[in-house]
């Protein structure tokens, strides 16, 4: 039996025999045990809940040799934003960089947790200590092994306040942090924590060296241990990377380089790939996936990610800071017209982060287009005559735009006249971070545990809360949240968190939305992912 497999075995000793699919579900993504599920089961099981890959065709009947070589166009929304794995939360920056880093765990293609750097982990009868055997010769691109020193030192960095990481809400509930000797680490939290495993697979916890940060300039270049190496970024041009000879997973990858592209307008990136301009692009034209599936030249692939679109409401600017005001505008748009108008068949309509079909969703949903409740909620908070309000939209990102519109007409049937201020990507994350705006409109993509859809966005506090928001009551349930291992008791806590988020609003949300990528029928090995993770290591050229 291998060291893995009697892990797992350990963590699933004493569960219940029996348990819904769904809640099966639950409770291997939250890392609690199932006992009497086999792992081959739980691969099926998890690919079954929530994974929906839809080809253009039908699968080849024998899966032929990768072949070694060859260079890869990928047409990308935007430049990377800031290359420090820990001071970014750009996706354009996580495509890029996900293919150069390693975290000690990972997720697969169905979202089940696998090892990485660490090939096996003991987990302790209280739950509260956690210990990693680190692989042995796995080498930093600079050449230098990587070692436990490093592992401490990584997440270390992203938990030091003066980091001013994005990711140290992840790290918040850990006590210690050691290396208990060159290959092993052991991690304490101080109490329970139920998503440990699903966020130490976190892209923004990736290890890195400690020599080549205190360099200096770690925001425009990158050093892991991934299959890719880091060449350049040239600004609006491109980024590439190359081949990693000394990877750790024998034979991979089989790509000899990577040119990333930014392509910000998603027709013209559909255009470079039917000219084979790129071989390979991050989305396709909402409107155009059904006619980009029919054809023999191309392969496009959809999958139903956790992932969603919402309205980010100042809620420090008047008349924003008060509730009515959020719900009217609640009230007043238009969720079916706005998925349409931006997603086509892609989008769902939503008043919940969390997509149908989904163990964690609530059913709560007291929302519909009602013109007539919208205006009398505007004038219980005296603002009965309309006011002047702005939508901050990227460019990079043509659905918030769309979404953008279609609010501004459906708006101004209640009396509120927004504009629309359209920024380039980075501008457009330096203004939310600020608080420069009324109201932006974004989306979260590549959330597996109920906490990634709460925590860092809702907190009093935490990086990621944008808008404002404050709330105890919540702030409790979501450090609850973390600590249930149960997955009834765990939903009923998540349960109670979206009611009080739909009733407060400081995300108004509209809709979740399926991942689509697109590529050439002469690439082969790439799989779409629910949380959006963007991997090459396993793709190559039949050409």
């Amino acid at each position: 039996m291998s060291d893995r497999l009697a892990t797992v075995q350990r963590r699933w000793r004493g569960a219940k025999r029996h348990m819904h699919p769904s809640r099966a579900l639950a409770a291997i993504l939250s890392g609690r045990a199932v006992a009497g599920v086999s792992l081959v089961m739980c691969a099926v099981l998890l690919a079954g809940l929530i994974v929906s890959a839809i080809p253009h065709r039908a699968a080849a009947q024998s899966t032929p040799t990768p072949k070694t070589g060859g260079t890869l166009t990928a047409a990308i929304g935007s430049d990377p934003v800031n290359l420090d794995p820990a001071l970014s939360s750009a996706y354009s920056t996580f495509e890029i960089l996900e293919n150069v880093y390693n975290q000690l765990v990972g997720l697969d293609e169905n979202l089940q947790v696998v090892p990485e750097l660490a090939e096996s982990w003991d987990i302790s009868e209280d739950r509260l200590s956690y210990t990693f055997h680190l692989r042995q010769g796995v080498k930093f691109h600079n050449g230098r092994e990587m070692v436990a020193d490093d592992v401490v030192y990584s997440l270390e960095r992203i938990r030091n306040p003066e980091t001013k990481s994005g990711w140290a809400y992840i790290l918040d509930p850990f006590d210690k942090i050691e290396a208990v000797d060159q290959y092993t680490v052991l991690i304490s939290t101080k109490t329970v924590y139920a998503p440990i495993l699903t966020k130490l697979a976190s892209s923004g916890l990736a290890i890195v060296p400690k020599e080549e940060v205190e360099k200096g300039d770690f925001d425009k270049r990158a050093v892991g241990t991934g299959p890719f190496t880091f060449v350049e970024f040239v600004p609006a041009d491109h980024t590439t990377l190359k081949r990693n000879d000394a990877y750790w997973e024998p034979g991979k990858p089989y790509l000899d380089e990577i040119i990333f592209k930014p392509i910000p307008d998603e027709t013209v990136k559909k255009t470079n790939l039917q000219t084979g301009n790129v071989d390979w692009v991050d989305s396709v034209p909402p409107q155009d996936v059904k006619d980009m599936m029919s054809s023999s030249d191309f392969v496009v692939q959809t999958v139903n990610a956790p992932s969603y679109w919402y309205l980010g409401v100042n809620t420090t600017r008047k008349p924003l800071d008060d509730k009515r005001v959020r719900q009217a505008i609640s009230y007043a748009v238009d969720r079916e017209e706005l998925a349409a108008l931006a997603l086509y068949d892609l989008g769902v309509p939503s008043q919940s982060p969390i997509p149908d079909g989904n163990f964690w969703k609530s059913e709560y949903a007291p929302y519909s287009r009602d013109v007539d409740k919208a205006k009398s909620l505007l004038a219980e908070a005296g603002v009965g005559d309309g006011f002047d309000t702005e939508f901050l939209v990227a460019q990079a990102y043509p659905a918030s735009v769309k979404i953008a519109e279609g609010a501004q007409s459906e708006l101004a049937d209640v009396g509120i006249n927004a504009t629309i201020r359209s920024l380039e990507w980075s501008t457009w994350l330096d203004e939310e971070g600020a608080g420069n705006y009324d109201m932006y409109i974004c989306g979260w993509i590549g959330l597996v545990d109920p906490d990634d859809f709460f925590y860092a966005q809702q907190k009093t506090g935490q990086i990621f809360n944008f808008t404002g928001y404050s709330n105890p009551e919540l702030d409790k349930l979501l450090d609850q949240g973390r600590t249930e291992i149960d997955p009834d008791k765990r939903k009923a806590i998540y349960d109670q968190v979206q009611k009080i988020l739909i009733d407060d609003l400081p995300y108004i949300y509209l809709m979740t939305q399926g991942s689509v990528n697109g590529w050439q029928n002469y690439v082969k090995g790439y799989i779409v992912r629910p949380d959006s993770s963007i991997s090459f290591k396993d793709t190559w050229l039949d050409k």
